[in-house]
């Protein structure tokens, strides 16, 4: 017969036994990256710039669905701060969050939808009206995001609230490119709303530089650099190629581009050519890509040149809207993606997107080999 004492240590040790694995942190051994039970955060980019008195804070994050089923995210409006190591302090500026929809008090955006294993970006903007006095160097970022859930009929509701923090954030932070993670096809309306799962597809970009790839398009950039006797102008040229199995509608969001360069100068976008527009009043919907076609869209940005030291890398943002036209000819806006870019080189004029700055074209390799072979000749 068993003593109590040996029965009791017999269960534990089964319990122990029994008791699952505690699961992998999906952030483990990354800088700059927050979990919780749904999906992580991580910080990918920061740049803290000064123009004309006002110091802003330049954040752009990705965020990337733990779950196997879709997730809604949202910002909670009102959130957000940063803050030095004297106590200042940074608040949201207007139209300050691209690419990721906004919760407030009596409304809230659902479009930012993850698929399983899914990820996206997000950009935050603050500043703060400092003029004169001292400002930090270190800074912690805050800011709360909530899942926003479906219920019955296609409705949504405000689900659970996850308020985040960054701690040690310095300027020109470049986080390493979290593991490759499949691109979805993005559903249609209607498809989303039947519950349809995009089948995954491999990571387009492969670790190129200046390549950009989430939902159903991947886009490259490269730079090209321009002076006058007071400006200096960069166009940033962008290759987009549309991933998925149907045709795709992408739109320029209105006002949503920004861009500094590896001096720390803030520059102030000019035009896009090349793609429509999306506004809160309009949708140009002629920038259609055909499964699989590429099309190229190029924003011009330029800066002061007054007693600035100038810069040739350049990381510039901006968001592109997917579109979609409804049965009745209306066009809507089914997503935004916060689409950017860090250190982007300038690259020869005509170079296709991707290219090597400073690599001779093929015409010229091919001279250089008809050269050496008559060398041989002789």
């Amino acid at each position: 017969m068993m003593k109590p004492g040996m029965i009791a240590s017999m269960v534990l040790a089964l319990g122990l036994a029994a008791a699952p694995a505690p699961a992998a942190e999906a952030c483990a051994g990354r800088s700059h990256c927050t979990e919780v039970s749904t999906f992580t955060m991580q910080l990918n980019d920061f740049r803290a710039t000064e123009q004309y008195g006002t110091r802003s804070l330049i954040a752009t994050a990705t965020f990337q669905n733990k779950t196997d089923r879709p997730i809604i995210l949202g910002y909670v409006s009102g959130s957000g701060s940063g803050i030095d190591e004297y106590g200042n302090r940074y608040t949201m500026v207007s139209n300050g969050v691209r690419g990721i929809g906004q919760i407030g008090r009596s409304s809230f955006d659902p479009r930012f939808v993850l698929q399983p294993g899914e990820r996206s970006d997000a950009r935050f903007e603050l500043s703060w009206p400092g003029g004169s006095q001292v400002a930090g160097v270190d800074f912690k970022l805050e800011l709360a995001i909530s899942e926003i859930d479906t219920v019955a009929g296609n409705q949504h509701r405000v689900g659970r609230e996850h308020f985040l923090r960054f701690d040690g954030l310095r300027d020109g932070l470049v986080a390493a490119a979290p593991p490759a993670a499949p691109v979805a096809d993005a559903p249609s309306a209607a498809a989303a709303a039947a519950g349809a799962t995009p089948a995954p597809v491999t990571d387009p970009c492969e670790g190129k530089p200046n390549c950009y790839a989430t939902g159903p398009f991947m886009a490259e950039a490269q730079a090209n650099v321009s002076q006058d006797a007071t400006y200096q102008h960069v166009s940033i040229r962008v290759r987009f190629r549309n991933l998925s199995n149907q045709p795709v509608i992408l739109a320029y969001q209105e006002g949503s581009a920004s861009m500094i360069d590896n001096q720390g100068n803030k520059y102030q976008p000019m035009s896009i050519s090349g793609m429509g527009k999306v506004s809160r009043s309009s949708a140009d919907p002629q920038f259609v890509l055909s499964p699989g076609e590429y099309r190229q869209a190029t924003v011009v940005y330029r800066l002061h040149k007054a007693g600035k030291i100038l810069g040739n890398a350049f990381t510039p943002d901006f968001v592109i809207s997917q579109l979609e036209i409804l049965p009745s000819q209306q066009v809507r806006s089914v997503r935004d993606y916060a689409v950017s870019f860090t250190g982007v080189a300038t690259s020869p004029l005509g170079a296709a997107p991707g290219a090597v700055p400073g690599a001779a074209p093929d015409a010229v390799e091919a001279l250089k080999k008809l050269g050496d072979l008559f060398k041989k000749k002789k």
